[in-house]
Order: C-alpha cells, then sequence, then structure tokens
C-alpha cells in the first residue's frame, strides 16, 4: 500500500494506457464494420410481376367420377434416402452477397488529378456486371449487363421527366453523379444503377464497387501485367489533324500476349469493329485472365496491397470486414472451377428504335422484362446458369 501511495505518477500513466487500449480496441471495431463509402440504403422493390395464368373452369366432377378407384397392385416398401447436410458459410460469411461492379468510362471526377478519390462526375457506365458471392459452396457467379437495355429509371429529370426517366441502362449511372443533382438516395451513381437494377429486374444488390480508368491502369501495372489471349484486334480512334474526322488505327494484336495496365483499359474499353456484345465478351476474357493472375500464391500475397491501391481509385461501399471474408474465400477457391461467367440470353432483349426523353429516337436493346425478372430471381437463388 506504501508502494501505491509513492507512485500516483505511474499509477495514472498505467490507467491511462489501459483506458488508451480500451478505446483503441472500440475505435477498431467501429471501423472495421464501417462501409468504406455510402452505404447501399434501397427502397422496397416497386415493380409487381404480372400474372398472365387464366382461372381454372374446370367443371365440378360427376358423383361417379369420385368413387374410389379399386387398388390393383401391391406397394413396395423403399428406403427413404438421408437429407445431404447444407454446409455452413466459410470464412464468417453470409449464405451469399451480390455485389454490382461498374466501370466508369471515364475519370473526370473531383479531385481526379493525381487520382485522389472523389465523386464521379457525368460519367456512364461502360461495364456492368452483378458477382454472386456464394460462402456455403465457395463459389462467385458473374453474370453481365449489357449497357444499351431499355430501362426505366427512377430519377426524374427536371423540365423533362417525372418519377421515371427512360433511358439506356448505362446512362442511370450517369443520372445518379452528384454532380447532376437529379439522385437524393444512396450511393450516388451506384445507388441509383443498384436501384434501377432491382425495379426493372427485381435483381437487388447488397454492395458496390466503382472504379474508374485511371485505378484499372494502376491496378494491373501493380500486377505486373496480365497475359491474355485477345480472339480480335484492338482499334482505337485516332482524329485526322486537317479534316478532323476520326478513323479507327490498329492498336493492339489479336493472340496470346502480356499487357499492361494502359493496353488493357483499351482492350475493356473500346468497341469500334467490335460492337458491344463483342466487347463484353472480350471483358470477360480480360476478367478471367485478371482471375487466374489474382488467385496465384504470388497474387494473392499481394491482394492487401492491391486493395489499399484499390481503394485511392475506386468508389465502394464494403467494410475492411467484408473485404477481408471476400480475401478469405479468395484463397478457398480455384478460379478455373469456382467462377463462372454468365450473360443474358440474346432473345430476351432484341434491339429497336425507342424514343428519348429529347422526343429523338435511339438504338436500344428492349427487354422482355417478365423474363428477365425470372431468370434474375434464378440467379440469386443460385438456380442459374
Amino acid at each position: 500500500m506504501e508502494n501505491v501511495k509513492r507512485n500516483p505518477i505511474k499509477i495514472g500513466i498505467a490507467f491511462l494506457i489501459i483506458a488508451a487500449i480500451n478505446i483503441a480496441g472500440w475505435y477498431l471495431l467501429i471501423t472495421w464494420n464501417r462501409p468504406l463509402g455510402d452505404p447501399l440504403d434501397l427502397p422496397t422493390l416497386t415493380f409487381i410481376p404480372e400474372d398472365t395464368k387464366e382461372p381454372s373452369e374446370t367443371p365440378l366432377p360427376t358423383p361417379e367420377e369420385t368413387q374410389e378407384p379399386e387398388i390393383t397392385y401391391t406397394p413396395t416398401l423403399t428406403s427413404t434416402p438421408s437429407p445431404t447436410p447444407t454446409p455452413e458459410p466459410v470464412c464468417g460469411g453470409p449464405e451469399y452477397m451480390n455485389i454490382l461492379v461498374l466501370g466508369v468510362s471515364h475519370a473526370r471526377s473531383i479531385g481526379a488529378v493525381g487520382g485522389t478519390t472523389g465523386s464521379y462526375l457525368y460519367d456512364n457506365a461502360d461495364a456492368i456486371r452483378v458477382a454472386r458471392v456464394d460462402f456455403r459452396n465457395q463459389q462467385v457467379t458473374v453474370v453481365s449487363l449489357p449497357r444499351d437495355l431499355w430501362v426505366d429509371i427512377p430519377v426524374s429529370v427536371p423540365g423533362k421527366t417525372t418519377v421515371i426517366t427512360p433511358a439506356k441502362l448505362t446512362s442511370a449511372y450517369f443520372f445518379g453523379t452528384e454532380g447532376m443533382g437529379y439522385y437524393t438516395g444512396s450511393g450516388y451513381g451506384s445507388g441509383l444503377m443498384a436501384e434501377t437494377l432491382q425495379n426493372n429486374f427485381g435483381l437487388h444488390v447488397d454492395n458496390y464497387v466503382t472504379i474508374n480508368p485511371f485505378g484499372f491502369r494502376k491496378v494491373i501495372d501493380a500486377l505486373g501485367g496480365v497475359h491474355v489471349c485477345l480472339a480480335e484486334p484492338v482499334y482505337k480512334k485516332k482524329t485526322d489533324y486537317y479534316s478532323g474526322l476520326e478513323f479507327p488505327v490498329h492498336y493492339i494484336d489479336a493472340g496470346c500476349q502480356k499487357l499492361d495496365g494502359e493496353e488493357l483499359e483499351a482492350a475493356v474499353r473500346q468497341r469500334i469493329n467490335l460492337g458491344d456484345f463483342a466487347r463484353v465478351r472480350r471483358q470477360t476474357i480480360i476478367l478471367k485472365a485478371l482471375a487466374a493472375k489474382i488467385l496465384t500464391p504470388s497474387g494473392l500475397k499481394a491482394l492487401p496491397e492491391l486493395i489499399k491501391r484499390f481503394k485511392t481509385y475506386a468508389l465502394l461501399d464494403l467494410s475492411p470486414a467484408d473485404i477481408s471474408k471476400l480475401l478469405c474465400l479468395a484463397e478457398k477457391i480455384d478460379y478455373e472451377a469456382d467462377i463462372v461467367y454468365a450473360t443474358i440470353p440474346e432473345d430476351m432483349y432484341p434491339p429497336g428504335w425507342v424514343e428519348n426523353i429529347d422526343g429523338q429516337y435511339t438504338y436500344a436493346l428492349v427487354p422482355d422484362k417478365a423474363k428477365l425478372q425470372e431468370l434474375m430471381a434464378d440467379f440469386q437463388q443460385g438456380l442459374w446458369p
């Protein structure tokens, strides 16, 4: 007791250290589960699927038809198979989570110069995909959605539309960006894209990741480039100095080769001499090659540093805890067997001319919403593809 009385300063320091440790622990716990961006807070689903079935008008049976038939066979007893146990989710994850992954068309943003994070302004979404991450079966399914799908975007454009705006799916990100000032929901462009997918096709997403071209290049270069096999050459537009006319120029050869960030950015974005469908197929080839590179021992080892770089050039609402679960799952899956890439059948969205909000006609993909709603329901239950 006398020693305690002689050292009040030491006792005070000890209490301060204990208090600091507790405060730091609570801070880490809070930030560990805190989203890194504006979290999605989607409204209740607003579309109502149409019921096309006609009521049955089967006549009532006559008394003779309701007599019990005589049993003329002896039933055979068969053993009931024991049910297969349902696997528990791994890595502390949920049963599954749907992540909206967007690639925007340009790097124009507040503070974009120098690569600092900002709110992306006036950008369309060139690449639109949803990844279903299954923690039970340790699988990932990625479905691509065409940017030119004609949809009802749940936002009003002052002076032109109210409540909804009919436009191409790519424009959902454009109308939702902070700089436009149209969308008041969460997540800005990513949030309006998520709400559009939910309202039109019943496809619910839990989180989003949006990356600009500058960030994509940086991630690829951090990996030391990626080896890909391209079916067609890549062309870029060049403007003639004298006439001002644009014409395609050969940029990357077809075939198997190692490409850096700038080259791969051109490969995923350019659709010259390809069209949108072929560009989606090329993007899938590149995504497969990127997954093959990341899911190697050296790639997995570099993932924490990649995530750190990725956050600088991306907008996302995943928390550090979410990222940790995804990294854990990445170590358990085989990129060839456990990652599936799917595209929506083209007969579900035939092309046609539609009138836009300016009263002009544009060529778009007009979806059969009832069929797409059924397909997306199967996707979310893990029944498709």
